[in-house]
């Protein structure tokens, strides 16, 4: 009889502890969830450039997301400085990011370059290339660079 109380409470009890796993994601931090939120919401003007991922997060996954940091840190720093562009890390299967999947037409994980004017989309370009470079540093940065450098030249 003893066994049939103790079972449910050991059910109950790992329950509760697997939930906070449940609710937040292995990995994140406070910073990257308010990263995320700021991200949901556009500027007023200005650039993004976003890096979007899902949920499931690969090696390759971070290695996108941490050279096209790695890039835009790299040569942009005054910009970065002065508010004009802005680097934003987005998690593209929230219920708040969704609408990127349609507004930039994601299909996988991207690094979509958005100028905003009055809080709206004047422009933007998916970066597709990263998937091919992702495995040549130098070249992945360049590639980076350049097109931003171009977007950002093209206001």
């Amino acid at each position: 009889m003893k066994i049939r109380k103790f079972i449910p409470l050991c059910v109950l009890g790992a329950a509760a502890a697997l939930l906070p796993a449940l609710i937040i994601p292995a990995g994140a931090s406070a910073v990257q969830a308010a990263t995320q939120k700021s991200a949901a919401s556009a500027p007023a003007d200005g650039i993004v450039v976003y890096y979007f991922h899902g949920e499931f997060r690969c090696s390759t996954c971070r290695k996108l997301e941490a050279l096209s940091k790695e890039a835009i840190e790299g040569a942009f720093g005054d910009e970065l400085k002065s508010g004009s562009l802005r680097f934003e890390v987005v998690n593209m299967e929230t219920p708040e990011t969704k609408h990127f999947v349609k507004d930039f037409q994601l299909v996988t994980k991207s690094l979509v370059l958005v100028e905003y004017r009055d809080g709206k989309v004047l422009r933007w370009k998916n970066l597709p290339d990263i998937w091919k470079l992702v495995r040549n540093d130098a070249a992945f940065i360049d590639y980076v660079q350049k097109e931003t450098t171009a977007f950002l030249g093209a206001k």
